[in-house]
């Protein structure tokens, strides 16, 4: 673009450019009728300052006033400023002629006073374009892109709010929104967010507040591109790329599309997620602790509802009143209906009406409980131990099953013992058993108890054999008194007599059969009964000829006494010799009534009609033959007391057929 300049002399000049004609007249000086005047020629008024030239004032001649500077004067360049009644401007030709106004630094004042428009805003980037907002009275630089949403929010904090700010509107002054920073740590911090700063805002001014759309220039260095951008529940206005965890608030803010210090880029896009309550179909009142969601078809909402209401037992109600599936624990009387099946939780009503409950449940039916299970309190199927007084259905007469037979069947089948019925039992009295004086009742010493044993041995007491050997038997006719040796010595009395044990259907003498009923019956008493423990005194039958005093080597039952001490059933099964201390202490000239009963294994000692000891380490099958009853007194070592003697009559065995 070139400028032209042509002096037309007579005072005049025109100016042009190539863009089109551009042109104006200026007086180079006040020319009267006596030619160009001087400093103070005609037309000339008097001051003006450094710079200035003359203008005419009005049409009258002569008529001039000093103004400024002349902008079009044979020194301009591209580089002058153009003064316009007190606005500079810039002007930029470049070589390819074209002139381009840079920018107006504080507006245009017409000389008539009569218009006016501020500046023009500075620092726009590219895209940008000039907006004039009423509402402020002023110019302002928005991106020229319809996808940038804003609204302009006032700041009522008491503090500015930096660009780049999570905010939400916290009321209204005038036609604005008044803005707050958001944080994420409640509903009502949270809810209303609104946009992203899109410039610092100070107190009580205005600005803008990015709703939707590209927020550009701020730090976004923490994040990398492509980061998700949630309110921060710890600070105000920021934002932290996770979700936030309840009780915290969800509030979506944006995407980092540019991750840096000073040029970073967001995405603005707001969503509030929303809460339980804020959805359409949902209706929340009155909530309180364990309420449960429940949906109501009379108004189409699910509403909160509490156990009661529901008709559901809480956790621990049903822990305590009801079973649970697997490993019940039931306590009381349990009863379970037939077909009953317990599935999931029930209602109180059905779980009442159909269930049994813990304590005291009521059981009908056929009940199956699975493997493994435990009832407390409850007998097993397989051998069941039943306390109190158990209960079962009466068989009909002359049933001959397995059932069980309770007493009322038991009655029916077998008639009182005072009738004549077929089948009746007339039972001895304890006073006719103990003193067997009952010769027609069945169970007595003298009765059909005894025609069922074989008398096997009857001893009076001169039937005793004094040992062969040994110290202090007694060989007269008298009663058998036996003694141990004198206490100086250590020694033994002995004797004994052969067991005929000659059961029917078997051979004399072929030894005794443990497998059969025996019972060895005696009356003993104590003589100068020792008090030391070195001094025995022995009752048995099982041993042979040979064996001389000492404990049982062979198959053989018996008892013995040991100075000072217990009265011992003691028993030998062929391989082992047990010892089994009794309820009775013998004393000194006190005669007592023993009864010894050996059953297969079982042997049980009887004194004075009562049991004091009892084992089932008893010999059992055959014994040997040539069997002995033998009575001994022995001092194992020297004593330092009174030797032990005995006197033992009315020696008795007796064998089942």
């Amino acid at each position: 673009m070139a400028l032209s300049i042509t002096v037309n002399g007579g005072g005049t000049f025109t100016a042009s450019m190539e863009e089109g004609p551009v042109s104006f007249s200026a007086s180079l000086g006040a020319v009267g009728p006596q030619g160009p005047a001087g400093a103070n020629g005609q037309g000339v008024p008097v001051g003006g300052t450094t710079g200035q030239v003359l203008a005419k004032a009005s049409g009258t001649d002569y008529d001039t006033e000093w103004v400024a500077r002349n902008p079009f004067d044979q020194d301009l360049n591209t580089t002058d400023g153009v003064n316009f009644d007190s606005v500079t401007t810039s002007l930029d030709v470049d070589v390819g002629g074209d002139l381009e106004l840079i920018g107006i630094g504080s507006g245009i004042n017409f000389p008539n006073g009569t218009n006016q428009t501020t500046a023009l805003p500075t620092g726009t980037d590219d895209g940008y374009i000039i907006e004039w907002d009423a509402e402020t009275n002023r110019y302002e630089s928005v991106p020229n892109e319809a996808r940038t949403l804003f609204l302009n929010g006032t700041n009522k904090t008491g503090t500015a709010i930096p660009k780049g700010k999570a905010v939400y509107v916290s009321g209204a002054t005038g036609n604005h929104a008044e803005i707050t920073l958001a944080i994420a740590n409640s509903e009502a911090t949270s809810a209303r967010t609104i946009g992203i700063t899109a410039e610092a805002i100070g107190d009580n001014a205005t600005g803008r507040v990015i709703v939707a759309g590209l927020l550009e220039n701020v730090d976004t260095s923490a994040f990398a591109a492509g980061n998700v951008l949630y309110l921060s529940a710890t600070s105000a206005g920021g934002f932290q790329t996770t979700l936030p965890t309840q009780p915290n608030h969800g509030v979506l803010l944006g995407y980092v599309v540019r991750s840096n210090a000073n040029t970073g880029a967001i995405e603005v896009r707001v969503d509030n997620y929303q809460e339980l309550a804020e959805q359409s179909d949902v209706l929340l009142t009155s909530k309180a602790n364990n309420d449960l969601l429940a949906y109501e078809s009379s108004s189409g909402l699910w509403k909160n509802k509490s156990f009661a209401t529901l008709g559901l037992l809480t956790s621990s109600t049903a822990a305590s009143t009801y079973a649970p599936i697997a490993s019940p624990t039931f306590t009381g009387t349990v009863t379970i209906p037939a077909g009953a099946s317990i599935s999931g939780y029930l209602t109180t009503s059905t779980a009442s009406s159909t269930y049994a409950p813990i304590a005291s449940p009521t059981f009908t039916g056929t009940v199956t409980i699975p493997a493994g299970a435990s009832i407390s309190g409850f007998a097993p199927l397989a051998s069941p131990a039943l306390t109190g007084t158990p209960t079962a259905p009466t068989a009909a007469a002359a049933t001959n099953t397995t059932q069980i037979a309770t007493t009322a069947f038991v009655q029916q089948e077998v008639p009182d013992a005072s009738t004549s019925a077929k089948g009746k039992v007339e039972l001895a009295t304890d006073a006719e058993a103990v003193a067997g004086t009952s010769t027609t009742l069945a169970v007595t010493p003298a009765g059909d108890f005894m025609s069922k044993m074989w008398q096997g041995l009857f001893l009076f007491p001169t039937a005793w054999t004094a040992a062969t050997s040994g110290a202090g038997a007694l060989t007269g006719t008298g009663d058998p008194r036996i003694a141990a040796a004198p206490t100086s010595v250590a020694g033994y009395g002995l004797v004994r007599a052969l067991v005929n044990s000659h059961s029917r259907g078997r051979a004399y003498n072929s030894g005794i059969d443990f497998d059969k009923r025996i019972t060895v019956s005696f009356r003993m008493a104590l003589r100068d009964a020792s008090t030391d423990a070195n001094s025995v005194l022995r009752v048995t039958i099982g041993k042979v000829v040979g064996d001389n005093a000492g404990d049982l080597a062979r198959k053989g039952v018996g008892v013995k006494f040991i100075g000072g001490g217990l009265l011992v059933l003691t028993v030998h099964n062929g391989t082992s010799l047990t010892d089994t201390n009794s309820t009775h202490t013998m004393s000194d000239a006190n005669a007592i009534d023993v009864r010894i009963v050996s059953d297969a294994g079982t042997v049980t000692l009887f004194v004075n009609g009562s049991q004091v000891a009892s084992t089932t380490s008893g010999p059992t099958g055959l014994g040997n033959t040539g069997a002995q009853a033998q009575i001994e007194a022995e001092n194992t070592t020297t004593l330092s007391g009174t030797r032990i003697s005995a006197d033992v009559v009315s020696f008795r065995t007796n064998f089942a057929l």
